[in-house]
């Protein structure tokens, strides 16, 4: 599901307080360490490695000692003095570009932050596998169509969250809200996505595993495509850079943009896909209503999006939170059209409302009832917000269970063997904590070697997750017979393998600081979806995402404060 909206701008786990850190000092070496990716999963491995399919697995430089410099994987020694020029210029492109987060916000949606900084990144871009960067992009449209066909299963859906309905509150008000516009009977005609898969490059595996699929307030599309941007110049502005890439290209054209940065159309790719939604609601003077947090610190990513459905599309985008909807909306007395402040919306798209704090009071959960009630476009619908939930990620990973999906795939060359073993390869191990067979034998397994696994509940936005002693002092509470509801049953939970990715090191910079730091990466793919009754109108590739954060840090996500955007140097 989603990644928050909300950029913390101050880290809870510090990206610079690693002792793997190099700043013009002879590199610390540190023992390889199991670490997590948090609602990314992850662990760090020895960097030079090969994977068992015989992949060259990244590995990070170890610089120039004659000099006490570090190097980022995959780039050339710099001096002090091109290291700051590096940053300036950097700093320089980001404020010029967009390439920002807030360091204040507001409770009223429409306003902009008057304070803000560069958005946390990379000053480089960080080696990434090329065949597992295809991988992800290939089965990117199969999982955006897969979570449709889920979310269009009220039987499945029924069959694999009672266990959650009734052990997470959370998500049993969502179903509420379900229920209570309709079910799927409820359910506009057009459904609207904008989804990321994400990744990471398993060592054991050799293989890309997915640590989930988002379907609600996907974030970022701006900022990543103004971050492959800014490596694009940055690498073409230095002579030290540009010479360096240039002669370790491996294009035939001897073009290291074509080989290696792969450009990055994340941010038109979603302006594209919601004005293709709107298009189809049929309305082209209606406006677009972007539900967004009070206080929302990555309000740059959002107006991005927004300014581009105007320039681009003639599509005028209203920014409201759920509390202000709750105030200043009603649905139309002629037909149920969603009036916000006497004006018609056609389109909702969430950039908020996938985690209990967006929920405050009763006011937030009566606003989302109006709109799944209203005729308006959701991007997405309830529906398609639960197809998301980690208990359904782990279902569709059971023996048959996807297979039972692929075969209704549009698509004819879609429905077949093929893309079934291909969506599987990136499953990682996955179980349920309901008293299966294979989750008893697996929470065992988990309590014994703990550094193997990580205990996610129904949430987003990282910094959600359990791991070591704190996974393994709740699993210790687990009784495979208890019933959902009564001591011992860990229903809202599941445990799934942790994934063991190369790590890399990376020039890191946040908050003005520049640093270098181990780091591991995760790849999201984005994809445009675009559903009338039943006919999809659109299914496309939407760019991509590469998170990069430091090895030692359990979490992942850039907004919950534990990484920074980055881009992939393919090799």
């Amino acid at each position: 599901m989603a990644s928050a909206c909300c950029f913390g701008i101050q880290s809870r786990v510090s990206l610079f307080s690693s002792p793997r850190v190099c700043k013009n000092t002879n590199t610390p070496r540190v023992a390889p360490r199991v670490c997590g990716g948090g609602n990314r999963v992850g662990a760090a491995l020895p960097r030079s490695m090969t994977s068992p399919n015989g992949r060259r697995l990244p590995r990070a430089s170890s610089g120039d000692s004659s000099n006490n410099a570090c190097a980022a994987s995959g780039a050339p020694s710099l001096t002090g003095s091109e290291k700051q020029c590096l940053r300036d210029e950097a700093v320089s492109w980001a404020a010029q570009h967009g390439l920002l987060v807030a360091t204040d916000g507001a409770t009223v949606g429409a306003a902009m932050a008057s304070n803000f900084t560069h958005a946390p990144i990379s000053l480089l871009p960080t080696p990434f596998p090329k065949d597992v960067f295809a991988t992800a992009i290939a089965v990117s449209p199969r999982f955006a169509e897969l979570s449709d066909l889920v979310s269009r299963d009220h039987e499945f859906l029924v069959e694999q969250l009672t266990g959650v309905l009734e052990t997470d509150d959370f998500t049993a008000a969502l179903w509420d809200v379900y229920l209570q516009s309709g079910g799927q009977a409820g359910r506009n005609e057009i459904e609207l996505g904008i989804l990321r898969s994400d990744y990471m490059l398993d060592v054991p595996s050799g293989n890309p595993l997915q640590v989930e699929v988002n379907t609600v307030s996907t974030s970022f599309m701006a900022l990543s495509t103004r971050v492959t941007q800014m490596h694009r110049h940055l690498v073409t502005h230095s002579k030290t850079l540009a010479t360096h890439y240039a002669a370790e290209t491996a294009d035939e054209t001897g073009d290291f943009f074509e080989a290696a940065l792969p450009s990055n159309v994340a941010l038109e790719k979603a302006t594209e896909t919601l004005a293709a939604g709107h298009l189809a609601a049929g309305d082209q003077d209606a406006k677009l209503l972007m539900v967004c947090q009070p206080n929302e610190k990555n309000v740059f990513d959002q107006r991005l999006v927004a300014h581009l459905l105007w320039e681009k599309h003639g599509v005028r985008v209203t920014r409201a939170t759920l509390a202000e909807i709750d105030a200043h909306a009603e649905l139309s007395t002629d037909g149920n059209d969603l009036m916000y402040h006497n004006e018609k919306h056609s389109v909702v798209y969430f950039r908020a409302g996938y985690a209990p704090g967006d929920y405050p009071s009763d006011k937030e959960w009566r606003a989302r009832l109006l709109i799944e009630n209203s005729t308006a476009v959701k991007s997405p619908s309830v529906a398609m917000q639960l197809a998301g939930c980690k208990k359904i990620q782990q279902a569709l990973a059971g023996p048959r269970v996807l297979e039972r999906f692929v075969a209704r795939f549009e698509n004819e060359q879609h429905r077949g063997v093929d893309t079934s073993t291909v969506m599987r390869s990136t499953f990682a191990g996955l179980y349920a904590l309901d008293g299966e067979a294979g989750g008893v034998e697996a929470v065992a397994e988990a309590i014994a070697e703990p550094q193997k696994f990580v205990l996610k509940p129904q949430r987003e936005g990282g910094g959600n997750n359990l791991y070591g002693d704190d996974m393994v002092g709740v699993l210790k509470t687990f009784d495979p017979s208890a019933k959902p509801g009564q001591k011992g049953n860990l229903s809202q939970y599941i445990l799934m393998q942790r994934i063991f990715p190369p790590t890399n090191k990376t020039l890191c910079l946040r908050a003005g600081e520049m640093v270098y730091l181990e780091t591991l990466s995760e790849l999201g793919v984005y994809g445009g979806y675009v559903r009338v009754g039943d006919q999809i109108i659109r299914n496309e590739i939407g760019g991509h995402l590469l998170r990069t954060k430091a090895a030692t840090s359990d979490e992942g996500g850039v907004a919950a404060g534990f990484a920074v955007l980055d881009s992939p140097k393919l090799e």
